[in-house]
């Protein structure tokens, strides 16, 4: 398979590392200094769990994986699979009018997952949701892509760029859970999770938009909370007042998918207790935040403002932390 990574930081290092483990052909297109030293001296990926070292690997450029820091120097043009897997604030159209020529009808797409996708009402199969059946939340995103073609997945582990070239995972909660949203791409959806699974979990999930929606309420939830407290997993996982704020959005965020009859499949205690576990983890908008990058925060917010308009719900706890945030982030 031909696989394409646009935009290959900490985690699309780590998708391209399973699946050239896999024997399939890598282009991993990144820039600045980590694609220098990459481009030098290979890719180096370490595997953890929290503190012990699991595995330590380099992997030079070859003849199945590609290492490019724009799309023309990428020398194919026809790819099975395209991750998109840039930070939201390059989440654009320069993005998505760069990675057209790329795509052809039977390109498989997985669109980022930190924030609500604007797939997420599509394919509502209950007549009671109709009204709200392929209501677009991002219509600027959505005219770019063939949605037949997507492959829902989320991210659950912490990985960072240690340094440019050196990729860290610090912890792997669940892997790369995934599924197609429309029945089209099964068939690659199912191949794409056996090419993660030898070297990542990447579980079989029934419902795509429950995972997403899991994991974007878990995002907006311990990022907001972290940036607002400046905690780190652990320092989060010992205050009381933190746990209690992360829970409120979490209920708040709830409303949401009751409105589409939405199964949630991990309690809200599970999915703290799950999260935390990493304790070594920082959160990515915090960490953002203390290097001077613009945190994704504005944007994750953003797809939760809108479904709340749309089903007529309040986030007023919510709203009123992002606010607070706000002011000191921007």
């Amino acid at each position: 398979m031909n696989i394409l990574i646009y935009g290959a930081g900490a985690i699309g290092c780590h998708i391209g590392y399973c699946l050239y483990q896999s024997g399939h052909n890598v282009t991993l297109l990144t820039r600045g200094k980590h694609y220098e030293n990459i481009k030098k001296n290979g890719m180096h990926i370490k595997i953890c769990d929290n503190e012990k070292l699991i595995e330590s690997k380099t992997i030079k450029e070859n003849s199945k994986i590609n290492y490019v820091s724009n799309s023309s120097q990428i020398q194919k043009n026809i790819f099975d699979y395209l991750f998109i897997t840039v930070k939201l604030n390059d989440y654009n159209e320069k993005t998505f009018l760069d990675i057209q020529p790329f795509l052809n009808e039977n390109t498989a797409i997985i669109p980022p997952c930190t924030k609500i996708p604007f797939w997420w009402l599509y394919n509502l199969e209950e007549k009671s949701l109709k009204k709200f059946n392929n209501l677009e939340i991002d219509v600027q995103s959505s005219k770019f892509f063939k949605k037949e073609n997507i492959i829902g997945m989320t991210m659950w582990l912490s990985s960072v760029i240690e340094s440019p070239g050196n990729v860290v995972v610090k912890h792997v909660q669940r892997g790369y859970p995934l599924k197609e949203v429309f029945s089209k791409m099964k068939n690659k959806a199912d191949k794409l999770r056996e090419s993660i699974q030898p070297h990542c979990l990447s579980p079989e999930v029934d419902n795509i938009k429950s995972e997403l929606y899991i994991k974007t309420i878990n995002s907006l939830a311990f990022n907001l909370v972290a940036l607002d407290t400046e905690f780190n997993n652990s320092k989060l996982k010992n205050d009381a007042n933190s746990i209690k704020a992360i829970k409120k959005i979490m209920e708040e965020g709830e409303q949401i998918a009751k409105k589409i009859n939405l199964p949630i499949f991990q309690s809200i205690n599970d999915r703290v207790s799950q999260t935390l576990s990493s304790t070594a983890h920082t959160m990515s908008m915090l960490n953002d935040f203390k290097i001077g990058r613009r945190p994704e925060l504005d944007h994750l917010w953003k797809s939760f403002k809108t479904l709340s308009k749309i089903f007529d719900l309040d986030m007023d706890f919510t709203e009123s932390l992002y606010q607070k945030v706000k002011k000191k982030i921007y």
